[in-house]
Formats: structure tokens, sequence, C-alpha cells
């Protein structure tokens, strides 16, 4: 629903995450944010950005603080400076919308909740991944109880890490139990996956998530542009019920094909192989994703997309814009109190402990760690040195990372 009186908000960050993925989407967000300010320390670049808007253009948090157009903030900015910019909107009881992923400390991530927790302010993290059209159909699906419970999901070459993480937390609508992951690197001849990101070896990673009531996620991957022949993304899911699945596998370009299948009871006394499949489809008009549905004996299981850009839409895959519109919307109607967040922000910090524990686990041989987390961590201190070296600062340091103007990608 719009709100009464949109939320009035400052963009962090110009770079090309808010020029390709934000900036198209302002004028169908009216009805829930306004955009009031820019900020940016490279200055022709939040000058352009804040002209286009018609709005003022800072060039220094503190000052945009001081000037307070805002209530609320979304941080687009790179990913070592998430933390120091958030705690700081925080801590002057600024609600912060914070760009994925949410940092790169777990104690960063745990100051910055804590933040929130001081100052009343709401702080989100703009997950997409579980706002995807399988996503929110294999969610309805299993809650409707066709194929009986799931309690063993697979996903192979989508994308482990923080946006997976999430996904296995929305899914199963609980925090995991324990973690236990191996990695193993390989040599491999030199290759581009960007223009400016060049590899001569692929690392894989097996991660184990064990969640409440006897429940365990598979995340595994390699490659997962699919560089050098690997599987293509989104790779193949697979959600394991008492009498089928409901599956995901790679099609053309990024979108899969997804289906549920079913054994009758006849399948089930010849081998218990699936005799029925019912197809997920996913409708859209050229432009963008419309809805996604399955037809099953137990009647239609669908989900509508309320979310549309129309002739503005400007993504190859025609879900992006609503996921990212999904998330900016449910900011927006936590802070005025009208909705509870899909995605709370101690979800978002456990996301970050459970890529943290997978990290640690792989460094001690696949040692399965209990969660939450408690000990001192040596990867943790291994990424804060690295850290520490290349600014010049500790990055726990809240006004000298401020101090930083990151590089553009």
């Amino acid at each position: 629903m719009a709100l009464p009186e949109p939320l009035s908000v400052a963009l962090i960050g110009t770079g090309n995450r808010s020029k390709t993925t934000y900036r198209p989407l302002f004028d169908t967000l009216k009805p829930w944010v306004k955009i009031v300010a820019v900020c940016d320390p490279v200055k022709e670049s939040a000058d352009e950005f804040a002209e286009s808007l018609n709005v003022p253009a800072f060039y220094d948090l503190k000052a945009l603080i001081a000037a307070r157009p805002m209530e609320a903030a979304f941080v687009v900015s790179p990913i070592p400076s998430h933390h120091s910019i958030c705690c700081t909107l925080l801590s002057h009881g600024i609600h912060v919308n914070v760009e994925t992923s949410m940092c790169s400390l777990l104690i960063q991530a745990q100051e910055m909740v804590a933040a929130a927790r001081d100052s009343g302010a709401i702080l989100r993290i703009a997950e997409n991944f579980f706002r995807f059209p399988f996503d929110r159909m294999m969610k309805l699906i299993a809650e409707d109880g066709f194929i009986g419970p799931v309690k063993r999901l697979t996903c192979w070459h989508d994308h482990t890490g923080y946006h997976n993480n999430s996904r296995w937390l929305r899914f199963f609508g609980a925090h995991p139990l324990a973690v236990q992951a191996i990695a193993h690197t390989m040599p491999t001849v030199g290759h581009y996956q960007l223009a400016h990101r060049y590899h001569e070896s692929e690392h894989y990673r097996a991660r184990f998530f064990w969640f409440p009531d006897d429940a365990l996620v598979i995340d595994h991957a390699g490659n997962i542009k699919s560089m050098l022949g690997r599987y293509p993304r989104p790779g193949y899911t697979e959600l394991a019920g008492a009498r089928g699945a409901i599956v995901q596998q790679a099609a053309e370009g990024w979108h899969g094909e997804g289906e549920v299948r079913y054994c009758t009871d006849d399948a089930l006394a010849k081998g218990g192989r699936h005799d029925l499949a019912y197809p997920i489809v996913h409708l859209g008009d050229g432009r963008d994703w419309l809805s996604s549905h399955v037809d099953l004996p137990t009647g239609r299981i669908e989900y509508v997309n309320p979310y549309r850009l129309g002739a503005s839409a400007y993504h190859r895959r025609n879900y992006y814009s609503a996921a990212v519109i999904s998330h900016i919307v449910d900011f927006a109607e936590t802070v005025r109190g009208l909705r509870q967040s899909e995605y709370s922000d101690e979800d978002a910090l456990m996301a970050m402990m459970m890529e943290v524990a997978a990290r640690e686990s792989a460094m001690q041989d696949g040692r399965r760690l209990s969660l939450p987390l408690e000990s001192d961590l040596e990867s943790e201190a291994a990424i804060r040195a690295e850290e520490k070296q290349r600014y010049g600062v500790d990055p726990l340091d809240i006004d000298g990372m401020l101090a930083i103007s990151y590089p553009r990608p």
C-alpha cells in the first residue's frame, strides 16, 4: 500500500549500482520513498546524480547528517564502507537500508545491529535472492504440503555465500544450528570472468547447514558464472519432500525451469520413481515478471508480482527490478510501522555468521561448528589484518574508515 507520507531518503553512494539498479526505480517508488539528497565523495558523480533528481548533493557524510534533509538512507557504497557509514547514520537515529553484503567482518555486523538497537532506528539489508520467482514459489509449494514435509534442500552451482544463506533462512523461517564446510582450489587456464576479473584457478565450496526440526541444506558451487563449461546458473536446486520434490534447473540465460515431482501410490509400490510432474510457470509481458504459478491436485498455487516497471523495465532478468522494489517497499513500510519485515537485521546477522562459520569450518578441515558463533575466529582476524593493511586504518575505526574514498571498480 502507498504510504500516507513517503519516506524521505538520502542516497549514499552514486556509483554503478545506484545508477543502473536504483535510479530507474525512483519514479515507480514515489508512493513509498522520496529521494531528497545524494552523497558521494566523488564530486562529479554526486553532482551528476543529484542534478538528475533535482536534489542537493553532499560530498561528506557528516555534512549530510548536519543538514539532515532525510529520515532514512540507502547505503549503496563499497562493502568495506558499510560498517562505518551505517553505524554513523544509526547513531543519529537515521534509518538505514544497506546493500549486500552486510559488511566485511562478523564483529562489524554485530556492531551495526547493536547501533540500531541503541538508537531505535531500523536497519535492513537489501537482500534480493529470496524474492526471485522460484524462491517465492518454492516456499508456497512447500507450505501447501502436497509433497509432504521438506527436510532437505540441495543447491548446486547457483550462488553460495551471503545471498544463498539468506534464501535458506527465509525458506525454513528459522536460524541454523550448525555449519560444516569444505573448500577446494584447483589451477585452471587463465580466463576472464569480467574485463577486470582475471582468474587462473577455481575455488569450490561445499557447505552443510543444519536447521531445526532435522532439516539440512547442502549448498555447493565452483564457477557459478559458468566459466570453463561448468553447469550454468541458476544451477540445480532440489527440495526433497516425503513423497516428491520441487526442482529447478538451468535454462537459457540465467532463467530456470522448475517443476513439482510427485509419486502416486502406484509409483510408491514400484520403486518410488516419480510418475507425475507439474511445471512451475513464470509469466511475463516481455518487460516485467507478472506472476508465477503451478497447478496441483490441491489447487493452483500462485504468486502475483505486485511491483512492475512497465516500459521502464531495464534488466535482462525481468524479475530483478521487482525484487529490488520489494526490499525497498519492505523497508519503507517497516519504518512506518505498517508491516513486519520479511528479512530482519537479525536474519542478516545470521546470514553473515553462516558465511563466516563456513569459512572457518573449511579452514579447520570441515569441523562442524555450532551456531551462533561465540569464540574468536582465525579467518576473521586474517580479514581484519588484510583490510587494515589495504586502507591503513583498523576496519573497526569508524572515523578512520569514513575518511576513505573508495576507488570505482
